[in-house]
């Protein structure tokens, strides 16, 4: 494919480059529904394009095909061959015959990009912020399609050095914060897939990481009350979206904008029970009983770690159970009962809650982060704010996606024999 083809090939509105197969179910509803994007990565084979259709409704069904190149520098699914890309879909569209021999396979309605779905040309670059799981973390401007411009930090992430798994585990997270919209948590503007390197662009939080910004701050008691009352408002919203955060800690908060924002959902899940096997790396200290000695995670387990970023803030950022290694503390705590103490200058109803209900031995009688999140906002006098609807909010007919979620489930995607 020459440079001039490929600009051509982006520019296209149902070209998705490398959206995954997980996000199909969201984008294709109806049969005929097509949309044109990348293979998956395989170490030493080179990225195939694939058109995924939805070929049923009742189960649905979306098929994958790849869109072959001959020797002769031509693309063919099965019938017939043609110089482009773009001339192979708009015989088939215009035609409406079947893009298979021994099926009926009609494309109809093109899928075109949400409003997610950014250009790397709309996306600059600026400079490094630092090193993050799977590549490089940058300050960046990015220029929406209203014209207005945002300070951003953007996550980028050169592909040929990431496994499959990594590149899932990137898109996964992506996926999530799509359905995030709320002050207390990092906001997401999207996802620049359609080239390499592939970059998540999120709203920059100017005070950085939360256990920084209290290292280099002399906060009051109230003013850190305040930041555990925003902590909370974040927690209760993922909660309420049927989200396991599995990180909650200082470290893994931003704090921008007299904001506490919960960030890094790498490890997030959704669904209300989780259990992992022994081999995953987890952060001990920050870890509930249940999850040392059952391998599990309900979000009383958020809880129970809320309760420890807690004492965080009330110590200035600093690491907790300190002078314990990491795996001693998390025995002490699931086996031996250990609790932190807490400062008497937290305020007496807040530091009760922490002692007999967030650090409680039993999950199910840890408190809820509704009931923690009533309790700040009363002590704190501060209004809890709303959240929206997110980026999966379809603007077409005013309500959300219904087959997000537990309807993931129900759908049936079919790959084809080279796992596409």
């Amino acid at each position: 494919m020459t440079i001039v083809d490929e600009k051509v090939l982006l520019s296209q509105p149902w070209y998705h480059g490398f959206l995954p197969r997980e996000d199909m179910a969201v984008m294709l509803k109806q049969v005929g529904d097509f949309l044109v994007r990348l293979s998956e990565p395989v170490a030493g084979q080179q990225r195939a394009n694939i058109l995924s259709v939805m070929i049923r409704q009742d189960p649905p069904e979306i098929k994958h095909y790849v869109i072959k190149k001959t020797s002769h520098g031509k693309y063919v699914i099965e019938k017939y061959s043609f110089e482009s890309i773009m001339d192979l879909i708009d015989h088939h569209m215009k035609t409406k015959e079947s893009i298979t021999n021994n099926s009926n396979v009609i494309i109809e309605k093109p899928i075109p990009k949400k409003n997610w779905e950014l250009s790397h040309d709309s996306i600059v670059t600026t400079k490094k912020l630092g090193e993050g799981a799977f590549g490089e973390v940058c300050l960046g401007i990015w220029t929406a399609k209203s014209n207005q411009q945002f300070k951003v930090a953007v996550k980028v992430a050169k592909l040929e050095k990431l496994t499959k798994e990594q590149v899932k585990e990137i898109m996964k997270e992506a996926r999530l914060m799509r359905k995030f919209d709320h002050p207390n948590v990092i906001r997401m503007y999207g996802v620049a897939a359609g080239m390499e390197p592939l970059m998540i662009v999120m709203e920059l939080a100017t005070d950085g990481a939360l256990d920084k910004y209290l290292q280099k701050h002399d906060l009051t008691p109230s003013e850190k009350l305040r930041l555990c009352g925003g902590a909370a408002y974040g927690l209760e919203y993922l909660h309420n979206l049927n989200c396991i955060h599995r990180d909650i800690a200082a470290r893994n908060c931003l704090y921008g904008d007299g904001n506490v924002k919960i960030a890094d959902f790498g490890l997030t899940v959704e669904g209300n029970y989780y259990k992992m096997d022994g081999s995953q790396k987890v952060p001990l200290r920050w870890l509930s009983p249940e999850t040392v000695k059952g391998y599990f995670y309900t979000p009383k387990s958020d809880v129970f770690a809320f309760g420890i970023m807690c004492w965080e803030i009330f110590h200035n950022g600093i690491e907790p159970y300190p002078g314990m290694a990491p795996a001693e503390a998390a025995i002490k705590v699931a086996k031996e009962g250990y609790r932190m103490p807490l400062p008497e200058f937290i305020h007496v109803e807040f530091r009760m809650m922490i002692q007999n209900k967030l650090w409680s031995e039993i999950d199910h009688e840890r408190s809820t982060m509704t009931e923690v999140a009533n309790l700040l906002e009363r002590l704190n006098g501060t209004t809890r704010p709303k959240g929206g609807p997110g980026l999966d909010f379809d603007n077409d007919d005013h309500r959300k996606n219904p087959q997000s979620g537990a309807a993931y489930s129900k759908m049936k995607i079919t790959k084809n024999r080279m796992g596409y």
